[in-house]
């Protein structure tokens, strides 16, 4: 091979390989950082559903414990005034909301879940009715 000969290259397309790889590179990085962001997103959407679902277990459970006691005795108090539970807080709202018509007794009962995180608070109301 005689290295006089060079290739018919045509001088307009010197370059733009370098400039079809650079505009390659650019879009690659854009969706990696689109990537990116949507699994940060995930994640921190997953913290807040795990932070719900716990917020409403604690205020069913405070809540099982009162619509116990108004199933033994319809005129109850509170049963519980506030428990920790894993980082997270219930309480039955105090006073009952009572009311009665046509000797018929009934017992709103309002429990709510709190669970704080430090940077994320969820709070979950629950409320149900005891008739006798």
């Amino acid at each position: 091979m005689n290295p006089d000969i060079t290739p018919d290259l045509c001088p307009g397309q010197r370059g733009s390989m370098l400039l079809s790889v650079l505009f390659i590179i650019l879009v690659l990085a854009a969706l990696m950082a689109g990537l990116a962001t949507l699994s940060s997103q995930s994640s921190q959407q997953l913290v807040y559903e795990v932070q719900a679902l716990k917020a409403r277990l604690a205020a069913e459970s405070v809540l099982e414990k009162q619509v116990f006691a108004l199933l033994n005795s319809i005129d109850a108090d509170v049963v519980s005034e506030e428990d920790d539970m894993n980082g997270c807080s219930a309480y039955i709202v105090d006073p009952l909301n009572r009311a009665e018509a046509a000797g018929i007794k009934q017992v709103n009962v309002t429990a709510v879940g709190n669970c704080d995180s430090g940077q994320l608070t969820v709070i979950r109301n629950i409320e149900v009715e005891v008739i006798e």
